[in-house]
């Protein structure tokens, strides 16, 4: 006789949009666990987004394509044990609002990206409430708690993912082994100037120039033509061919895909990047440049302490640095999230723990500590999705903060009348007449 099959014991749902945030719903879709789950992912259609990252995902989860105003009317949302939602801004708000409803609901989870730099604070205030948020380490969990600490949401429950974001590599070269080479990660709006962009290439050309024996390669994070979420001005190549001419011969760029080139190489070199973490993961040192200085926007302050901050510059060539074998010290990496006791996997016992108790009732109102950054399409959008689950208080506050912003909208001015009616019937016939998508 046959045996049925069971339901998978999770079913979980992502949201995302950019290849960032799509990013770290792979490593967490790679996740090793005892349970059993079904992943979905429900990308929301962008220009830019990598096919070959597309790719990948579908080979892990059920990949769905729906914006987010067809997503919050679908009301296949409530199938879901758990939803992770990796979106940015008002966008968080706009599906806890449309999940905001009585009775059962899914538990919703959020999280960041790799290493959070100088937004902390503001991407923490959008995620306030949600059941779960995913935090790297100790680093941001302590920066969390200093943040809610005597405001109503003191209690806001977290779980520590951590930044090991590549599954085990078995077969892993030793790193005396392999060739001499050193990898330079680019990202994309980081350094922003073209000033300082042709310093990093002249820092790593001449580096190159000292460094005969090794190769020199810089990872761009796009190919010439692509798009991504990102703009920049003028691609790396270009950057490359205006400020050296003619580079050292063992200075190029090289479009493999990171993983590749972090396995086969015996450095990286990064001015803030999660590729850091990535390193470790392919057993590559790394070292975070110093040169531009300790800026907050480019993420230096995040690496001091760890004892791989280096100027290029100052480095005599790369068998010194070779010879000196950078290891970031343990504490540090500890702190950050970079240890054993930290995993995706965490996230998934914490799901399941919580999955037959009731949502944790935190507050539901939006706003608070501190996400002011709400624009007057956030909050059409915001009052749309509260709308859509039925949520009429918080439609109502929402297209009242949008009418005071623009007092002669009258499209505003419609809906707010609308979501004021008490007669179900009139609003309903309100909500038609005055409806306007807003994808």
């Amino acid at each position: 006789m046959t045996a049925t099959p069971t339901r998978p014991t999770l079913n979980i749902l992502f949201i995302a949009d950019s290849d960032s945030q799509l990013l770290a719903c792979e490593a967490l879709c790679s996740a090793p666990s005892e349970l059993s789950v079904h992943w979905s992912i429900n990308v929301i259609p962008r220009d830019g987004t990598p096919q070959a990252l597309l790719q990948r995902l579908s080979q892990k989860a059920t990949l769905r394509h729906q914006s987010l105003a067809q997503l919050l009317r679908d009301r296949r949302l409530q199938s879901f044990d758990a939803i992770g939602v990796f979106l940015t801004g008002s966008k968080l708000n706009d599906i806890r609002l449309a999940l905001q409803r009585e009775g059962p609901r899914p538990l919703l989870f959020c999280g960041f990206n790799g290493v959070v730099l100088e937004h902390f604070i503001e991407g923490v205030s959008w995620r306030l409430g949600y059941d779960l948020i995913c935090l790297s380490g100790p680093r941001d969990q302590e920066a969390l708690s200093q943040l809610v600490a005597g405001t109503p949401f003191d209690q806001q429950r977290t779980v520590l993912t951590g930044l090991r974001r590549n599954a085990p590599c078995p077969g892993l070269v030793p790193v005396a082994q392999r060739p001499r080479r050193l990898v330079f990660a680019e990202q994309v709006i980081m350094p922003a100037s073209s000033t300082e962009r042709a310093r990093l290439v002249r820092l790593l050309s001449d580096l190159a120039s000292r460094s005969p024996n090794w190769e020199v390669l810089i990872k761009p994070r796009i190919a010439p033509g692509d798009a991504t979420f990102h703009d920049v001005d003028t691609h790396i190549s270009t950057t490359l061919k205006q400020t050296l001419g003619i580079p050292p011969a063992n200075l190029r760029l090289d479009y493999r895909p990171l993983p590749v080139l972090l396995s086969q190489a015996r450095l990286l070199a990064t001015l803030s990047s999660t590729a850091f973490f990535d390193a470790l993961d392919f057993g590559c040192r790394a070292i975070a440049i110093s040169d531009l200085g300790l800026q907050p926007d480019y993420g230096g302050h995040v690496y001091a302490g760890s004892g791989v901050w280096r100027s290029l510059e100052s480095i005599p060539n790369l068998d010194a640095l070779d010879a000196e074998g950078p290891s970031p010290d343990p504490h540090w990496l500890e702190w950050m999230g970079y240890a054993q006791r930290f995993s995706p996997s965490t996230l998934l016992d914490a799901l399941h723990e919580q999955k037959r108790q009731p949502p944790s009732g935190l507050p539901s109102t939006i706003g608070y500590p501190g996400n002011a950054q709400s624009s007057f399409n956030q909050l059409r959008l915001g009052a749309e999705a509260a709308m859509a689950s039925g949520d009429w208080s918080n439609a109502r506050e929402l297209l009242c903060q949008a009418a005071l912003m623009r007092p002669q909208h009258r499209g505003v001015a419609r809906r707010y009348w609308a979501v004021r009616q008490t007669n179900p019937l009139l609003r309903q016939l309100a909500l038609l007449i005055s409806y306007r998508d807003l994808k």
